[in-house]
């Protein structure tokens, strides 16, 4: 890990240690930076908590560089799971399968809890960060760099006097609370029409996998939708998304007998796997999705936003660690871009790195109609016509998940590339019923790119 002195006597609070908040805290610890790391719940390492309401996160390339950087690409990989192919459970009882990539290309699953408590030990490690648990911050004071916290242990309040402060502190963030008190930023939250239920898949009586460990397992219903990943030691972390409004039967106001009944007849198999739906299904409250936009997303050298701060988006393309990750990334190339001149580092990171989460955040959202349209024939021909030309054409033809997961290549970018592929991919299944003869098309595809 390359390191450089361009932060050497700067002090850096950063509020949250989350998952952005800890890597964050590292890439500044590489640049020689002291750092003041804050978080309201208590040390992870040391507690029974589970360390987020989603257990399983899905890391791909994005997020592995931005680990790579700090030297834990290795440490975290070996805790992993791969995730290959997209499983289609079809009502009929049939499966179809949809690859993600090429050969070795996957989404790795990774324990939420599990990889905080690595990146907590890693700035434990750097000797340059100090870590307040169980404290929370009741004020902010921009131009002074100031922070007033509470310990949430003996209600005692202190002050922290900062030259820089990175709010990290997730969709909820009290920084970006307080630059909106301060007129410095606007905001704006966003709830989806659809909650959710978290249930566990638990290994057969044997310990195995009950599914394929391979893939992410998909059962879309007009109920709703039930997306299963895998994690090590043979469980399945399952998600149940369905809408608010509409005739639904995991609205609230349902009896809880007719919420089971109905879960039982839309996800037969699902309910074989999961021995305690009932129970959840009756005492867990179902959880909101909201997404979170801002801008800007600092306030001159003195205070900038990172991760989930100003940025939340929905958990539908597996993109919300990665895009916090790549955040650090960013951060981490324009403080050696700008030798260290913060004012000139915040300003950049905002405008440059606000479109690619936008985009990542509008696709996100796009991508749950997709996921639900998974089981249609007309969606599989499509998914499969497009890997074939990445195949036989992989210098001019990506395909949009892998340019997502598999590429480093700027978001933003991506999405108007994806845009235009549409609309290729549009012509080509309009004007072929079946699959051409690969040298007709990609005669056909290099005359539309030329267009």
């Amino acid at each position: 890990m390359k390191k450089t002195t361009l932060l050497q006597g700067r002090h850096f609070g950063v509020v949250g240690a989350g998952l952005a908040g800890c890597l964050a805290a590292l890439h500044l610890a590489r640049h020689g930076a002291r750092i003041t790391l804050m978080e309201k719940r208590p040390d992870l390492r040391r507690t029974d908590i589970p360390g987020g309401r989603s257990i399983a996160m899905s890391i791909s390339d994005r997020g592995f560089n931005a680990l790579a950087t700090v030297g834990l690409e290795d440490t975290v990989r070996a805790g992993t799971t791969p995730k290959t192919r997209r499983c289609v459970h079809l009502p009929d009882g049939s499966t179809g399968t949809q690859e993600y990539g090429c050969a070795g290309q996957a989404l790795w699953t990774v324990n939420r809890k599990t990889l905080n408590c690595v990146l907590l030990d890693a700035c434990e490690t750097t000797g340059q960060v100090t870590m307040h648990f169980e404290t929370r911050l009741e004020s902010l004071e921009p131009d002074a760099g100031r922070l007033t916290v509470q310990n949430l242990v003996t209600g005692d309040y202190d002050m922290i006097d900062c030259n820089h402060v990175l709010g990290a502190d997730g969709m909820n963030s009290r920084v970006r609370g307080a630059l909106c008190a301060e007129g410095a930023i606007g905001e704006a939250i966003t709830t989806l029409d659809y909650r959710y239920f978290e249930m566990e898949i638990p290994p057969t009586a044997e310990g195995g996998f009950a599914l394929d460990p391979d893939g992410v397992h998909i059962w879309p219903r007009p109920e709703g939708l039930f997306v299963a990943l895998p994690n090590r030691g043979g469980t399945f972390t399952g998600t149940l998304f369905f809408a608010k409004q509409g005739d639904n039967l995991f609205q609230e106001g349902r009896q809880h007998e007719e919420r089971v009944r109905g879960f039982v007849a839309a996800f037969t198999e699902v309910a074989g796997l999961v021995p305690d739906h009932d129970a959840i299904l009756k005492k867990a409250p179902p959880s909101d999705i909201k997404a979170v936009r801002c801008h800007p997303w600092h306030l001159d050298d003195r205070v900038c936003l990172i991760g989930d701060a100003c940025h939340a988006i929905v958990p539908f393309f597996a993109m919300g660690m990665n895009t916090s990750f790549e955040d650090c990334t960013i951060l981490d190339g324009l403080i050696e871009e700008h030798g260290g001149d913060m004012g000139r580092v915040f300003a950049d990171f905002s405008t440059r790195r606000k479109p690619c989460t936008d985009a990542i955040g509008d696709l996100s959202l796009r991508n749950f109609v997709s996921i639900g349209q998974s089981a249609d024939p007309d969606y599989d021909r499509r998914w499969r016509l497009e890997r074939h030309l990445w195949e036989i054409m992989p210098d001019e033809w990506m395909p949009l998940y892998p340019m997502i997961h598999f590429s480093l290549r700027p978001l933003d970018e991506v999405i108007a590339v994806n845009l235009r592929q549409n609309a290729i991919l549009d012509a080509l299944l309009a004007e072929f019923a079946d699959m051409p003869e690969d040298e007709d098309l990609m005669a056909q595809v290099r005359i539309l790119l030329a267009a």
